[in-house]
């Protein structure tokens, strides 16, 4: 059965490290393709089938990367085809109706909005910015602001009748392992033991 796994969240929410780690549990990240003639429309395969809708195996992936934007349907149809799991994380905001496109690709979907207190994405953004040396003052009123756009999308999904989780990462995380099939990595999977 494939299914699509769709995290939304703010800056500084998890969103690549939940992407990461979900990485992680499905054996690694694997090849990168890319949608033909599309120069910046890649998803990234894994060993467990499931394909995450960017490019990753480095510091940022997902669908903000993704260009244009349309091009994210067009990979989740590459990746529905050959009946696998589909992981998608962004900031961008998709509407409802592009939710429903996503979700009709597959046999089975979750969107999931991360639930961060807006003091630790704040807190993760600062951190950020320092290790990249960037010295000019934070200002988190885009992040608060956007902190209520994500939980206004996660209502309309439900009205819709998508299925949508509140979740913190960690809940996230264990969440989309189970959805995927996949087991949470052992110290010795992770050491090659």
């Amino acid at each position: 059965m494939s299914t699509l796994i769709y995290v939304h969240g703010t800056n500084g929410s998890g969103k690549s490290t939940l992407a990461r780690r979900v990485g992680v549990a499905a054996g690694g990240f694997g090849g990168q393709h890319r949608v033909p003639k599309n120069k910046r429309a890649f998803w990234t395969t894994t060993p467990a089938d499931v394909s995450f809708v960017g490019r990753y195996g480095n510091k940022c992936g997902g669908v903000d990367g993704v260009q244009p934007y349309a091009a994210v349907f067009q990979i989740m149809q590459f990746i529905a085809d050959n009946n696998e799991h589909a992981f998608a994380e962004g900031l961008i905001t998709p509407g409802v109706e592009s939710c429903k496109r996503m979700a009709g690709m597959f046999e089975d979907h979750t969107f999931i909005a991360l639930a961060v207190p807006i003091e630790v994405c704040v807190q993760h953004v600062v951190q950020r910015r320092a290790a990249a040396r960037n010295i000019k003052p934070y200002d988190p009123a885009n992040l608060i602001k956007k902190a209520g756009t994500v939980l206004s999308w996660a209502d309309r999904l439900a009205a819709q009748g998508l299925h949508v989780k509140l979740l913190d990462p960690r809940s996230a995380y264990r969440h989309t392992l189970e959805l995927l099939g996949l087991r949470e990595p052992s110290v010795e999977d992770l050491l090659g033991a």
